[in-house]
């Protein structure tokens, strides 16, 4: 600290003599000083005063506080510019100690809280307009430097040290584990990246899996994941109880492999207590995955998504640079839907239809039929959907509308509900494992709400479906044969 320029010692009593060093000693600590949010940097100081002026001078501010050592108290000399201002009155306040202290706690408390956020809370709280005294404490970057250095010694430097350890692997004001499982193993795809998966499930949750012959939807998505991961799948049952549709698992995964599909539900068969036996499991439209399921649950029905379906269809259409006029009369209901409520053995009959009603629409409405495009997307149609899924994954003819709503929609309704939680596409780890620690927490609730009447029963899900047509048996596909390349189904 930079010695007084002025100071000399005239008073020859020894306590004065005393009581004067002991004033510079603590005067030359305050460089700065803040005062409802204004901060104050010391400018010159004597033997009977300390002027401060705004920490903003140097853009026009030429606000200035005097600290009368006579009087031991501070006062307002020239008003502040920048803002409106409140003239300073009273005595120094040292709260260093109390915002350390207070940043420690929130540090680690609400690690999801970026430090520039925690900062802005102590600043109200320490520097607000309710203080009248004159405070000296921790600037902004010490604040950020304080959390980062408590961060760093909790959580031993590592991210996934942060969700092993309390308080993210808690529950939401439970003293129970949400973290479940931290798994890492040989990514045989890529030998230098291994595969990573980071398990969460609410204990409460994880029971209505243990229920015999329950619908279970395991279901990817990937705008919400943190960076260095690829995918959250998420495991998702009906609860007949309360008809709810409740999230129960939700894993990070850092690869996409069929290996990785089976360890995740290996360890969420693992987390029941082997008690896992759904009837229907529904899921996304992935070999991988789709081969993971088949092994671990052999006796379930598995149910393709038509709102995964109706994706893949619209992305494979964009991927042909077919114009979206056609996209979108394909994509209206009653038109390409149609396959999926045709009779298995009339899939043949009912693309040739499909074809047709395309062709006849865009006339209707003016447009050109792009037939060489759409020989390409129906190529790319038998080849994926008729023989490397087969129809009996995407094709519900036959089945209960209940069923078909129970196994679809809530998907759907979920994937909005859960991107709406996050701020950004790519948040961070702390703030996706506080979010689903949240929406869990809610889950929880709700349950609970139901029983005791604070909560009506979900509704009997429905679905609206096309209905299907007639379709003869000498429909002709005359978009193939104008051409005389085109394929028949």
């Amino acid at each position: 600290m930079e010695e007084l320029a002025e100071a000399s010692i005239e008073d020859t009593d020894g306590a004065g003599l005393q009581l004067d060093i002991a004033l510079r000693r603590l005067e030359d600590k305050c460089v700065k000083s803040y005062y409802r949010r204004f901060n104050y940097t010391r400018a010159w100081a004597s033997s009977r005063k300390i002027a401060y002026r705004c920490s903003r001078f140097r853009t026009g501010c030429r606000a200035t506080m005097e600290f009368t050592i006579a009087t031991m108290g501070y006062s307002a000399v020239r008003s502040h510019t920048c803002r409106a201002a409140v003239p300073a009155v009273g005595r120094l306040q040292d709260v260093t100690t109390a915002m350390m202290n207070r940043a420690d706690t929130l540090a680690i408390e609400k690690v999801a809280l970026p430090a520039c956020l925690i900062w802005e809370a102590l600043g109200d709280e320490f520097y607000g307009s309710g203080n009248g005294n004159v405070v000296r404490g921790l600037s902004e970057m010490q604040v950020q430097r304080h959390i980062y250095r408590a961060r760093h010694q909790h959580f031993s430097g590592h991210v996934h040290g942060a969700v092993e350890i309390p308080p993210l692997s808690l529950a939401l004001n439970e003293a129970v584990s949400f973290f479940q499982f931290h798994y890492v193993t040989i990514n045989n795809e890529n030998l230098n990246k291994p595969t990573r998966l980071l398990g969460w499930a609410h204990p409460s949750l994880i029971n209505l899996l243990r229920y015999h012959g329950t619908t279970l939807f395991v279901d990817g998505t990937f705008h919400c994941v943190p960076r260095g991961y690829k995918q959250c799948v998420i495991f998702m049952v009906h609860d007949r109880a309360s008809g709810i549709f409740v999230p129960v698992y939700y894993v990070l995964s850092t690869s996409r492999t069929g290996d990785s599909y089976w360890d995740m539900m290996h360890f969420v068969v693992q987390g029941t207590d082997q008690q896992l036996e759904p009837a229907e499991i529904v899921c996304d439209f992935e070999t991988g995955l789709l081969n993971a399921v088949n092994t671990q649950f052999p006796n379930a029905l598995v149910i393709g998504c038509l709102f995964h379906l109706k994706q893949a269809l619209r992305r494979a259409m964009k991927r042909f640079a077919i114009p979206e006029e056609e996209c979108c009369i394909a994509m209206i209901s009653g038109v390409l839907d149609m396959l999926t409520v045709a009779e298995h053995s009339l899939i043949e009959r009912g693309t040739k239809w499909v074809k047709r009603e395309i062709r006849e629409r865009c006339s209707a409405a003016g447009i050109a039929n792009s037939k060489a495009k759409w020989r390409g997307f129906w190529d790319c149609f038998r080849r994926t959907w008729m023989e490397k899924y087969g129809v009996e994954v995407w094709n519900v003819a036959g089945l209960d509308n209940e069923l078909i709503a129970r196994t679809n929609n809530p998907l759907e309704r979920f994937n909005r509900e859960l991107n709406s939680r996050f701020p950004s596409p790519r948040p961070s780890m702390a703030t996706f494992v506080d979010v689903i620690k949240t929406l869990s927490s809610e889950y929880v609730q709700r349950l609970a709400d139901v029983p005791r009447g604070r909560v009506r029963r979900a509704p009997r899900e429905r679905i609206q479906l096309p209905v299907p047509v007639e379709i003869t048996e000498d429909i002709a596909d005359d978009s193939d044969e104008e051409e005389g390349t085109g394929f028949s189904v």
